[in-house]
């Protein structure tokens, strides 16, 4: 699959994220009962996220590794075991193309993950919290300085980690996280039987990891 063309603007972009953080914080406040004695944890993060190779017809193109820099809202009540949570990272990189090892420069790459989802905690109130998660949303590649177009795929991701709290209202959260970017590679159909079938065939590429620290502020 090429990073070519994709109608999406970054102006776009970021306005869906302003969005997403404002209708999440609207309904927040709109919840009635047990939810308004929740608490809210606002966590901006910085850590190292590793390459990707997304294989295409024309050779793999690599997405190297670099810093990323987010930021994440965890909701839960403090005593129960599982938060949900919103979270937006972005790495700054750049893309490669690799051909019968030879290695070609593309332009520089910013990586945008936005992420919704759910995430479990153990040993409530204690100083040291152990948490896993999993959550979908959406990856953009965004090429910079570059007329190459912006390529948007949906990615899964799985995480786990630890929070280290100083007090009832400040702490440290330390995360490794396992994104799965799903590409779409064209619909299909079969003849024949065993039963003929068609839908969409897509695969799971580009997979990063990412392994940050953040600053907990709870309220």
């Amino acid at each position: 699959m090429l990073l070519i063309v994709f109608k999406f603007s970054f102006n776009t972009m970021k306005n869906r994220v302003i969005y997403a953080f404002t209708c999440t914080m609207i309904l927040f406040l709109l919840i009635p009962g047990k939810i308004i004695a929740q608490k809210i944890e606002i966590i901006p993060f910085a850590g190292y996220q590793t390459s990707a190779i997304i294989p295409s017809v024309k050779g793999d193109f690599r997405v190297n590794d670099g810093m990323n820099l987010g930021l994440s809202l965890d909701l839960g009540s403090p005593d129960a075991g599982y938060k949900f949570f919103l979270a937006y990272s972005r790495q700054n990189s750049y893309l490669e193309l690799d051909t019968a090892d030879i290695s070609r420069p593309i332009c520089d790459l910013a990586v945008h993950n936005l992420t919704l989802g759910v995430q479990m905690e153990f040993f409530q109130g204690d100083m040291l919290v152990p948490f896993t998660n999993l959550g979908v949303g959406t990856t953009i590649y965004q090429p910079l300085n570059s007329e190459i177009g912006y390529e948007r795929v949906m990615h899964f991701s799985i995480a786990g980690g630890a929070k280290l709290f100083i007090n009832d209202h400040f702490g440290f959260r330390f995360q490794a996280n396992l994104l799965l970017p799903v590409f779409f590679e064209g619909y299909i159909f079969e003849e024949g039987a065993p039963p003929p079938g068609e839908g969409m065939k897509t695969r799971i590429a580009g997979i990063q990891g990412d392994f940050t620290t953040g600053l907990i502020a709870r309220f």
